[in-house]
């Protein structure tokens, strides 16, 4: 298969810092290579990470906030002999020194905040057959082979593993890889085998339409894994993937009121089971899109199985059904997803906050186990894969 783009979130050497230029709230760098940022006062004295300060990354952090003046200036600003800033303070006679690397990969300009996360790639039917499929020895061998599958699962919003051993515990020690397994009243794993005593849809060989999974929690869990055992004599139960960030760009294209509505208006969720067998009765709201200050959409919440009564303002019912109506139209189109049968030995790792999975029916004997990770840990650990593979890679944010 094709691969997937190199999605790599680093940015060229910073080299020195060739100028200053100085003015009366904030200074402003220009380095060798003609990149300009902007820093002001308060924000370099805060950042300060000098012993007597302390470091904030690693959560020993001494100096307090309210100790510096709103209004501090420098006494001097001079570049240092590596190419660095020291920063001379008029009020204290303190002394801050910043690499030339760490502000260049710090500065909080529009541009550079955006730099520095990498960017959602959306996606339709057009994207089958043109992913990779990892090596799950490799991933599991080499940091650089496992930043690449989890730059794609950041990118794409998923990634698919062959020759994971069939194993009964092996989902958790796959799950180990991302994070810590999010235990719930299904336990730690859940296992998916078609069954006369069904509790859900997802215990029967029915086809399943794209959902996400487990909208009536708070939080949401964040990453969903499924390792296959046994693949369905039949040859259907194929996986079915859609990217929700795609069809919700398509939707703002398409009728942007709609869009924002959905963004507004919380949608309630709830799966109750409450008998001898269970003691459920999980209930959340959630906006269907969700963005972020700039408008970026960073999440997608959609499962029409789980939808609770709505209770939205009265003038509102209306208009919200028909958007959700429309937005599921999307989601559900052949066009918007990519299928996947899982073998015995492979295993699909997604974004449930993006990427919405569905099933074919079969009738067959499938044996699917799966279970879900928070998304912090695997950003976390992301990060620490740059950190250790890319010296030169900048400090990355996630949403």
């Amino acid at each position: 298969m094709s691969s997937i783009p190199d999605q790599s979130v680093t940015g060229p050497r910073a080299g020195r810092i060739a100028g200053i230029e100085r003015h009366p709230r904030h200074l402003s760098l220009t380095w060798e290579d003609g990149r300009q940022e902007r820093f002001h006062y308060i924000w370099l004295r805060d950042n300060c990470g000098c012993s007597a300060c302390g470091d904030r990354a690693g959560g020993h952090r001494y100096l307090e906030l309210g100790s510096i003046d709103p209004d501090i200036v420098p006494a001097n600003i001079a570049i240092d002999a590596d190419g660095g800033l020291r920063i001379d303070w008029r009020e204290d006679d303190h002394v801050t020194r910043y690499t030339s690397e760490w502000l260049r990969a710090h500065a909080y300009s529009p541009a550079a905040v955006a730099a520095r996360q990498p960017q959602p790639v959306t996606w339709d039917s057009a994207l089958q057959g043109n992913y990779p499929v990892w090596d799950y020895a490799e991933i599991l061998a080499e940091d650089a082979r496992r930043r690449q599958m989890f730059e794609q699962i950041a990118v794409y919003g998923f990634a698919i593993l062959d020759r994971v051993p069939i194993e009964t515990e092996q989902i958790e020690r796959l799950a180990a890889v991302f994070g810590f397994v999010r235990e719930t009243h299904y336990g730690r794993v859940f296992e998916l085998i078609s069954t006369p005593e069904q509790r859900i849809l997802a215990q029967t060989a029915h086809a399943i339409r794209p959902h996400n999974d487990e909208l009536f929690r708070d939080p949401i869990p964040g990453l969903f894994m499924m390792h296959c055992l046994k693949a369905s004599e039949c040859g259907g139960g194929a996986s079915l993937f859609v990217d929700g960030f795609h069809a919700a760009e398509t939707l703002r294209r398409d009728n942007p009121d709609q869009f924002e509505l959905l963004c507004q208006v919380p949608i309630p969720h709830q799966r109750f089971l409450v008998d001898e067998v269970d003691d459920v009765a999980l209930a959340a709201k959630w906006p269907t899109i969700e963005l972020n200050p700039a408008g970026d959409i960073v999440a997608v919440h959609i499962n029409e199985r789980t939808l609770a009564p709505f209770d939205v303002a009265d003038e509102l019912v209306e208009p919200v059904y028909r958007a959700l109506q429309a937005m599921l139209a999307l989601v559900y189109r052949a066009e918007a997803r990519v299928a996947h049968r899982l073998e015995a030995g492979q295993a699909a790792i997604l974004d449930n906050h993006r990427v919405l999975h569905a099933r074919d029916a079969f009738n067959g004997n499938r044996h699917i186990r799966q279970c879900h990770v928070d998304r912090d840990e695997f950003f976390s650990r992301l990060r620490a894969l740059y950190r250790r593979t890319d010296s030169s890679a900048q400090f990355l944010e996630f949403v």
